[in-house]
């Protein structure tokens, strides 16, 4: 993969690769399916993945993203987000909007 965590074209996010009903792995970061890991294991939270979110910034700001990954830690449900503009973040399940569908044409690229 030539750019592992570039531009989400809005039209083909449901394409993104992702994790799903299970815990990522170390290979599943690597390879682009993950953005975190927790050596020793988690437990998947129940998502249908990969979905639409507007992140909450701590600017107040929203950034739309795709929601990679979801597993329970010890603080709440971990999500693994790509942005639409290219990159990867963690965030906790409280800093997102879940969307239904796609993203808003308010959020196009």
């Amino acid at each position: 993969m030539d750019n592992l965590w570039g531009r989400v074209e809005e039209a083909c996010w449901s394409s993104v690769p992702h994790v799903a009903h299970r815990p990522a792995t170390e290979a599943d970061v690597t390879e682009g399916r993950a953005v975190f890991y927790i050596p020793g294991g988690s437990e998947p939270a129940d998502f249908t993945l990969p979905c639409c979110a507007l992140q909450r910034l701590e600017s107040g700001e929203s950034e739309p993203v795709v929601v990679i990954q979801a597993e329970h830690g010890p603080s709440g449900v971990i999500l693994g987000v790509r942005p639409l503009c290219g990159g990867n973040s963690i965030c906790m399940l409280s800093e997102v909007e879940l969307l239904s569908g796609g993203f808003p044409l308010r959020h196009g690229t």
